[in-house]
């Protein structure tokens, strides 16, 4: 049996081809990145290089197509956001081989954090109320000026906390809004403000087949990157049957086929709990999940092959991952934080520095060449990844941008509202 599996710069690619291994397949994978550290590992068997998914998602998709047309694959599993690009040819790629996938305007529609407000309610899940969408910079900055609380500014369809910046002091919030826009290239799709809440956040990632929830893990970070929100490098499963009960209210509403994951903010203060995000494809959370025991790859096989999906077991609670490069990076930041004092900071280190039982998402004793591929390029770029925007160059090359496609296309962005 073949594989083919596309974006395969990340943890999650890791875990899906070695999973897929494991499962029989022999696996070729595509990336945009030739430093991309999955192609190095023995659950791989073919290698290619695409052009840019960022740059040129248009010439991506054909590359992918053309290798489907020129090798017969078995299933075809995408990660990361190549999928939302992939889902615009699902009908042609069915013709070829097996693909889960819901519509290209759907995946357009739940991506976008401001239709999230409208999901969220029509669902009858609590989301953050008085978030913000300016039309124009003009009204942006009428909007920052009035605002006396801490926001957080995110882009509409941004994932894993990419140009979010969390603004607590609202004194200069309308210079580093204009600021933000600038540097991400926002100016024709401004971002949200959104009020900032202190908590923690709980994410989870779910296997649904129309419209039921079929399965899934939810868990809760323990520390991200940045410190105050963002991407977590240490994270535990947990129950939550409020979250669990969002899921499938959302799942529902949606009527979703496929993986799908959300992310939730529970507040410090009262325990109430807040719809943040929507990642409309396969997310971290899948590799834990399977730690802990639920097979969420297995499932999606089942439902690509037509199969009655078997019993993907229930995630325990308690079980602990850990993104070793990034939570390093974690304590790097706090070492450099001159916000905190010697104190924090040692108290910080001895947090970090605790030996708990936690599975490593990259690190495999039976496939050590691509822990020690990505440890090679940390070393040759560790100072631009120790710079504020370090970890965005690890998604840089693997983000969709449906603006750029589309105009590739000739045609207007017309999937971004609910």
């Amino acid at each position: 049996m073949k594989a083919l599996v596309t974006m395969t710069g990340s943890p999650t690619s890791i875990f899906v081809v070695r999973r897929l291994r494991d499962l029989g397949y022999e696996v070729t994978a595509i990336d945009s990145n030739q430093r991309s550290y999955c192609s190095y590992s023995n659950a791989v068997q073919k290698t290619l290089v695409a052009p840019s998914l960022r740059e040129q998602p248009r010439q991506f998709a054909e590359f992918v197509l053309g290798e489907l047309k020129q090798t017969a694959y078995d299933v075809y599993f995408p990660v990361f956001e190549c999928g939302f690009l992939m889902a615009y040819y699902q009908d042609e790629i069915r013709q070829m081989t097996r693909m889960v996938s819901m519509p290209y305007p759907d995946i357009q529609a739940a991506h976008n954090k401001e239709n999230l407000q409208v999901f969220g309610r029509k669902a009858g899940v609590k989301v953050i109320e008085n978030t913000l969408a300016p039309a124009s910079l003009a009204e942006a900055r009428s909007l920052c000026r009035a605002i006396d609380y801490p926001v957080v500014i995110k882009g509409k369809s941004s994932c894993n906390a990419h140009g979010q910046s969390i603004v607590l002091d609202p004194a200069s919030l309308d210079q580093i809004y204009l600021s933000l826009v600038e540097r991400q290239g926002w100016t024709a799709n401004l971002p949200l403000i959104q009020p900032f809440i202190t908590g923690s956040m709980i994410s989870s990632v779910s296997l649904a087949c129309q419209g039921q929830r079929m399965g899934g893990v939810l868990f809760k970070a323990l520390r991200t990157v940045p410190r105050v929100g963002g991407t977590s490098s240490y994270r535990e499963t947990i129950d939550h049957p409020v979250c669990e009960q969002f899921d499938r209210q959302l799942i529902e509403t949606l009527n979703w086929t496929g993986f799908i994951s959300f992310d939730y903010m529970q507040d410090d203060k009262t325990g109430e709990v807040f719809l943040i995000d929507c990642n409309p494809r396969l997310a971290p959370g899948v590799a834990l999940g399977y730690f802990a025991g639920a097979d969420l790859i297995q499932g999606c096989l089942d439902l690509a092959y037509g199969r009655p999906i078997g019993p993907l077991g229930r995630a325990a609670p308690g079980v602990r991952s850990k993104l070793d490069f990034l939570d390093l990076g974690w304590m790097l930041h706090i070492l450099g934080d001159t916000k905190l004092s010697p104190r924090q900071k040692g108290r910080y280190y001895l947090e970090w520095a605790k030996r708990s039982d936690a599975h490593d998402d990259i690190l495999d004793w039976r496939d050590l060449r691509p822990h020690a591929a990505l440890y090679l390029f940390l070393l040759r770029h560790a100072p631009r990844l120790l710079g504020p925007h370090g970890g965005e160059i690890f998604y840089q090359h693997a983000l969709f941008q449906a603006p750029v496609f589309q105009a590739q296309l000739g045609e207007p962005d017309v999937f971004e509202r609910a």
